[in-house]
């Protein structure tokens, strides 16, 4: 028998882990992201480039006007989604992508690195889409957050 008295919130408490993994997509807004190919380790996480969703979207401005069924194919079914990048990296493609996310339910991660351009252009274009944005000062931020999220 311990010493200490067990506290009454003991009995809330979850016992078991969620028992399905998650299923984390990272799209890397350029295809050499230093970041996004630190992280190629994770087995539990798929990854994506911008650029196959900026060429499934060409000349459209909306999901609207994208054919639903290589839209679904091409979102996937994730339960989290994580965007990275650097500042000044072209987001109006993926933008597109994180608001059908973001309609369907799916929390949307940004992670937007700084870099030598000093622009804004990348988070304020996916700002309205996420659900969290981080704009971290030194690299190796997207590799703890996969982390925290048991990829």
């Amino acid at each position: 028998m311990p010493d200490y008295q067990i506290p009454s919130e003991v009995r809330y408490r979850i016992q078991t882990p969620n028992s399905s993994p998650r299923r984390i997509r990272v799209i890397a807004l350029t295809d050499n992201d230093p970041e996004v190919a630190s992280c190629r380790t994770y087995a539990n996480v798929e990854f994506a480039m911008a650029s196959g969703f900026a060429v499934l979207s060409q000349g459209s401005d909306t999901s609207a006007e994208l054919d639903p069924e290589a839209l679904n194919e091409w979102l996937g079914t994730p339960d989290t989604v994580v965007i990275s990048g650097r500042d000044g990296d072209d987001a109006r493609a993926i933008a597109i992508a994180a608001r059908a996310y973001r309609m369907n339910g799916v929390t949307v991660s940004v992670v937007i690195s700084p870099s030598d351009r000093k622009s804004n252009s990348t988070a304020d274009m996916l700002r309205p889409y996420s659900t969290m944005m981080v704009l971290p000062t030194k690299a190796g931020y997207l590799g703890d957050l996969l982390s925290a999220l048991g990829a």
